[in-house]
């Protein structure tokens, strides 16, 4: 057997390299042509068979053991975020408005690293390593969905994945047992009342003042329809009204973030929200259109794929720094849709910087990660792979 730890310091400056010639050439969700043709360049290299998914910038990798075991997938996301870079780093993104602030860059260059070194010792490799480099995770573009849908995990039995995080201290991990990420949808209201002059209230319907009363009702249904134990988020994100201050609107428009668990919260959030719609509407003389659009479904983390993660990141940074984290984070993760179809679990990468004046949340302008967290997330996914029994 090889030294992994060994294998990982020899390898670790070519991935060093690759995430920031990544983190410098961002490309938004199914815009990843040149960052494909990268991953693709890298894995063939390593003596990778690679495969594209048709319509998509994927790029997918097979590695065939030579030992008996299981066919699991790994998957890094590809995709970038519309953002201005800001960070004090100094290999800062070259594609004005587009950023990896999400560190997709490192999620890449971490399973560059793990698929090359595994490569590399095929005879100590039990089963099949999938390896799935996906477009499209943010902005609820579906990029794994569509992956699925085109067979990406057929015949798979186990699935993992890494997030980094850069509030997490760099040398931890956290994981969640159970649902770990929200369900992440949006609805849209429309009020549609009666415009007119702002002197003669009596002879309309105030978009306005229905809307208005609308956002405050929305904030009960979580207070009040939600056991204390569960957990949802109703967002009014944007409101939308009127153009003159003299004339009464005669149209309200509401976009809502809504975070939810299970799909039993998941649906009691959507009907409970066009119940209270349609109620204050009719009180006011109004009519309302209202559209509800999936996103990305709750991560559920399997209890055996759990058990082996746990052991996994036991043997690399031991127990005392694997947080067991018992609160789901609310944010959307497409990774989900892989974990509906095999046992999975994601987990959480700690990738704080040294620095505490420099710690950004995910999706800031300002936000940097310690790649001193590569060595590990590469560990833990090898340990994944080559210790099944």
């Amino acid at each position: 057997m090889f030294d992994p730890k060994q294998e990982i310091r020899e390898i670790m400056p070519q991935v060093v390299e690759w995430r920031r010639h990544l983190h410098m050439y961002p490309e938004l969700g199914f815009e990843e042509h040149k960052t494909s043709a990268f991953v693709a360049e890298k894995l063939q290299q390593a003596g990778i068979e690679i495969e594209r998914v048709p319509g998509t910038t994927a790029i997918l990798g097979f590695i065939k053991g030579s030992l008996p075991g299981k066919t699991i997938t790994l998957r890094a996301d590809m995709d970038a975020l519309p953002i201005l870079e800001e960070s004090s780093c100094e290999f800062t993104s070259t594609e004005t408005g587009k950023m990896h602030a999400c560190g997709h860059d490192l999620h890449m260059s971490n399973l560059l690293g793990v698929a090359t070194i595994l490569a590399k010792h095929r005879q100590y490799v039990p089963g099949t390593v999938r390896l799935i480099f996906q477009p499209a995770e943010e902005s609820g573009k579906n990029g794994a969905s569509s992956l699925v849908e085109a067979g990406v995990m057929n015949g798979v039995e186990e699935v993992y994945a890494l997030h980094v995080h850069p509030e997490v201290p760099t040398g931890q991990i956290s994981v969640t047992p159970g649902y770990c990420t929200g369900n992440s949808d949006i609805a849209v209201i429309t009020v549609l009342g009666k415009g007119g002059h702002g002197a003669h209230p009596e002879t309309t319907v105030d978009a306005i003042v229905v809307g208005a009363e609308i956002i405050g009702a929305l904030q009960t249904i979580v207070s009040r329809n939600f056991a204390a134990q569960e957990a949802g988020v109703v967002t009014v994100g944007t409101f939308h009204s009127g153009n003159v201050q003299n004339i009464i609107a005669e149209r309200a428009e509401m976009r809502l973030s809504l975070r939810s668990l299970t799909p039993e919260s998941r649906e009691r959030l959507k009907e409970r929200i066009e119940t209270i719609v349609k109620g204050i509407t009719q009180a006011h003389g109004a009519s309302y259109k209202f559209e509800f659009h999936y996103g990305y479904p709750s991560v559920y983390n399997d209890e055996q794929a759990m058990g082996r993660l746990l052991q996994a990141a036991d043997a690399v940074i031991g127990r005392d720094n694997v947080i067991v984290n018992p609160k789901a984070s609310m944010v959307g993760e497409d990774f989900a849709y892989y974990a509906q179809k095999a046992p999975g679990a994601l987990f959480w990468l700690g990738a704080a910087p040294t620095d505490t004046t420099k710690q950004y949340p995910l999706h800031n302008p300002k936000v940097e990660f310690n790649e001193d967290c590569l060595p590990i997330g590469m560990e833990i996914m090898l340990n994944l792979i080559l210790k099944q029994g």
